[in-house]
């Protein structure tokens, strides 16, 4: 699997896992991050630079990630940052992996299984894919994501790269995920958006009552994409988790749940 490490030669390795449909680049504003840590960034299987791995289940690619983790830190840990199906990837880590994660950051992480829906996937993506081409189409997905404008190029160019194999796994994967399982002496962040979908909130209620003493944060005037749509904010959480600090408000804009 292709990957890039930026940063500091350190003990502290960060692993960031992009949400679906979107590759590492969504990590550009994370750059105070990097000059601080060793971080590694990489698309998923399907995506980007890994388009010519088929995405099967979110445990594939956590064993891929496992493999990562022992080749690139010294101590076989790393701390997880994911966002959407990438959160779900962590939570997976965590349920079933967690001698390989020293502290966790959920980002909009769907634990809501809607098995009796999973029927409508391959009618679904029969109907769409060939709309996911074309550039018109494509805008509308890009805006329901809330990314910068100038990064449409981006998107667009890898979104022709996803297979319907890796979409339909994918979508399946994300809607039947849950996470239950109690998790302890792992220190784990939960952030949501303030303007996130009530199914996203609920599920992080969810997931903060199965891990004991995780922080869960509500982040103000965001949505789904809290690292590029409130940077400075994510950014400073981050930084502050990482090294133990005491979290703050940050002028009011972040709103703590547990």
């Amino acid at each position: 699997m292709n990957y890039e490490i930026k940063g500091k030669e350190n003990k502290t390795l960060l692993l960031f896992i992009n949400g679906g449909g979107l590759s590492k680049w969504m990590w550009k504003y994370q750059k105070p991050i990097w000059n601080e840590y060793k971080c590694i960034f990489f698309d998923l299987p399907g995506h980007g630079d890994n388009s010519d791995i088929e995405f099967n289940t979110i445990d594939d690619v956590c064993l891929l990630l496992i493999d990562l983790i022992k080749k690139e830190s010294e101590n076989h840990k790393a701390i997880i940052i994911g966002l959407s199906i990438g959160a779900q990837i962590v939570l997976n880590l965590l349920k079933s992996y967690n001698d390989y994660i020293s502290k966790a950051v959920v980002i909009s992480g769907l634990n809501n299984p809607m098995k009796g829906y999973s029927f409508l996937v391959k009618p679904m993506l029969v109907f769409s894919m060939p709309l996911v081409k074309r550039r018109w189409f494509s805008k509308i997905q890009f805006n329901q994501f809330s990314l910068p404008i100038n990064w449409f190029e981006d998107y667009y160019k890898d979104s022709l790269k996803i297979s319907k194999k890796t979409l339909m796994n994918m979508t399946k994967e994300n809607m039947a995920f849950n996470f239950d399982k109690a998790v302890h002496k792992i220190p784990v962040m939960i952030l949501t958006g303030e303007r996130e979908k009530e199914v996203v909130k609920k599920s992080a209620e969810k997931t903060a009552n199965y891990i004991k003493d995780s922080k869960y944060y509500i982040v103000k005037g965001a949505g789904h994409g809290i690292p590029y749509e409130k940077p400075e904010i994510f950014n400073k959480l981050l930084l502050k988790f990482i090294s133990d600090s005491i979290i703050e408000d940050f002028q009011g804009n972040i709103v703590k749940q547990g």
